[in-house]
């Protein structure tokens, strides 16, 4: 994860209300890409929460320092294969939310 200071980055938050008999699968495709996601050029955080209040809903954080690495991750083999995991569930609802930031900086 890159922590470094940058002048402006894109992120996509977004949550995912799965059928509850799917949850599990879910949860385990997520937590299979955070590993894969966070190497990836450009990538400077990847989130992928289960709700506490509501485990059949996940939300997922993710920034990166430029539209072209965002790009150049939803093309890639390894992210459509997940997404094609992902899609073979009972997804009941998905709202992504794609938003652009002039900057970040690291807090004390």
């Amino acid at each position: 994860m890159n922590t470094s200071p940058i002048e402006s980055f894109v992120s996509l938050v977004g949550t995912y209300e799965i059928a509850p008999l799917d949850a599990a699968a879910f949860a385990s495709i997520a937590t299979a890409s955070i590993d894969q996601i966070v190497k990836k050029p450009g990538c400077l955080y990847y989130i992928a929460s289960q709700d506490l209040k509501q485990p059949h809903v996940f939300h997922l954080a993710e920034g990166w320092a430029t539209q072209a690495d965002l790009d150049a991750h939803t093309a890639s083999p390894a992210f459509l294969k997940m997404l094609e995991q992902a899609f073979k569930l009972r997804i009941v609802r998905r709202e992504i939310y794609l938003s652009q930031s002039t900057g970040r900086t690291l807090m004390d």
